[in-house]
């Protein structure tokens, strides 16, 4: 992924020189890009002229934009960067000698974040620009999300849906738990949006291990599978959300947020079969634990002990062993039995 910068629109050399200055200090020097006119700056942010080619979905953390500018003016390029869907939500601080106050009227009618004069003061302009720098820096940290889905269809729609504005979120693919798990392994994420169906392993035993190396990681459990069979399993393995395929795009990305700001997430629906009495779930497949459950959800789509075995990385013996334990506990004498009650309280697809 491209690093992530700070466009400073600016045309003055005394300014532009002070500016550079005071966002060293914040030791952010590499991650500046210097426009000298308005044709310049709109080039970059939408990757045309000198620009071309620049991935146009990386944006700038945020604008530093100079309202007097050769070749148009910071205004004109305020309006461009609100009137495109692509841009509209970047953030975009006016910073600007103007002490007119229709030009700070315009600079909000048109959507910009923030409005400040630059003082005359060499010290007090270091200043200012410094805190200008820490504190939008601060307010728009790159936010890294996870994806963990077998198809590759349902994770581009996923990364579409989350990564708005476009360019402000980083993105990891898994396809599969060995993947996940290499990569929850290898670095830090904010968030993890985790099917259960993985072609493979479990996503509830995904679930289990992705905890125990990072116990502290919200998981977003986004799955086909039904919420008031899963939900309360996937909860108990250490989710923070558990969300619909089925859902709305706003109500994944209202779920991602709240999970990824520590929050739980659950529909509306079902946190109102949470709180009533009588609306409780009790069903024989709510005793067995995770393994159990998922050797029966195998059995039930068809999978010798064989093959259960090699895709859960046991021995024959041992599915036996957790086949014969569910068996007990469900009440039932046969795999059909199990494959009859899973298809009706639809544990499988």
């Amino acid at each position: 992924m491209e690093k992530r910068v700070i466009l400073l629109v600016e045309d003055n050399a005394r300014d532009e020189a002070l500016t550079l200055r005071a966002l060293k200090k914040c030791n952010i020097m590499s991650q500046v890009v210097v426009a000298r006119d308005a044709v310049e700056a709109l080039d970059y942010i939408f990757a045309t002229g000198a620009y071309l080619g620049r991935d146009i979905h990386t944006m700038p953390q945020f604008v530093l934009l100079d309202l007097k500018l050769p070749r148009g003016d910071g205004l004109q390029v305020l309006k461009r960067i609100r009137a495109d869907k692509r841009t509209k939500r970047l953030p975009v601080v006016i910073f600007t000698s103007s002490r007119e106050e229709e030009d700070l009227v315009k600079s909000y009618d048109l959507g910009a974040n923030s409005f400040v004069k630059k003082p005359v003061s060499p010290e007090q302009f270091l200043d200012a620009t410094k805190q200008l720098g820490l504190y939008w820096l601060g307010q728009n940290q790159v936010a890294k999300i996870l994806i963990i889905d077998q198809h590759e269809v349902l994770r581009t729609g996923v990364k579409k849906t989350l990564d708005e504005p476009v360019g402000t979120k980083e993105f990891g693919e898994a396809s599969s738990g060995l993947e996940a798990l290499k990569l929850v392994r290898d670095r830090d994420w904010d968030v993890a949006v985790l099917a259960l169906t993985l072609g493979g392993r479990g996503g509830l035993e995904v679930l289990k291990e992705m905890k125990r190396i990072r116990p502290t990681l919200p998981v977003l459990i986004f799955t086909e599978q039904a919420e008031e069979h899963y939900a309360h399993r996937a909860f108990r393995a250490g989710a923070s959300g558990f969300i619909s395929k089925g859902s709305s795009c706003a109500e994944l990305v209202k779920a991602v947020n709240k999970v990824m700001k520590g929050g739980r997430y659950v529909s509306a629906a079902f946190a109102e079969r949470l709180v009533d009495p009588h609306s409780a779930i009790d069903n024989p497949h709510q005793a067995l634990s995770h393994r159990e459950f998922e050797v029966m959800r195998l059995i039930a789509s068809g999978k010798t002990v064989g093959e259960i075995a090699a895709l859960l990385s046991l021995s024959d013996k041992t599915i036996s062993t957790y086949r014969a334990r569910l068996l007990e506990k469900m009440e039932m004498k046969s795999n059909a039995d199990l494959t009859h009650y899973a298809i009706q309280n639809k544990l499988v697809n």
